[in-house]
């Protein structure tokens, strides 16, 4: 029998749960959530979503983990501009980077983008941020036995 670890939702579900954690903690938002419910109330959103996560390996039954998380930040107030919106949202830029093991649940995690501009989502065109993230984790496994 084969063992490894840590299992596949502990290389990412803790860290997605921090992201969360770290954005609720900024006071910014009406709702944080993973983006399983469509926003329909007044104010600004953020979503953490997991997007690819690309598996290599590094060494001597070893994996790393590259997964792309996306933060997701839009607003429903009229007359916010991209950048109002840029300059509100840093201090939810700055609370994501302060700990970039996001309280040891990675290896590490930077942006890779931050952009302010139009986003789509659920049939409506709101002002807000894609930010995308890049985290890395390792997983060992067990030596094949013969």
């Amino acid at each position: 029998m084969s063992t490894y670890g840590p299992k596949l939702a502990e290389i990412f579900e803790p860290v997605i749960a921090k992201f969360i954690e770290e954005l609720e903690n900024t006071k910014l938002f009406d709702e944080v959530d993973e983006g399983e419910n469509v926003y329909e109330g007044v104010g600004t959103k953020a979503m953490v979503v997991m997007g690819t996560d690309t598996i290599r390996s590094v060494g001597m039954q070893k994996l790393q983990h590259t997964v792309i998380i996306y933060v997701l930040i839009f607003t429903t107030e009229v007359g916010v501009s991209p950048a109002d919106l840029r300059k509100t949202m840093s201090p939810a830029y700055d609370a994501l980077l302060a700990d970039i093991t996001h309280g040891g649940t990675c290896w590490k995690s930077l942006p890779r983008k931050w952009d302010p501009g139009l986003l789509q989502y659920g049939g409506q065109t709101y002002v807000g941020i894609a930010g995308e993230w890049e985290i890395v984790n390792f997983q060992s496994y067990a030596a094949p036995t013969s």
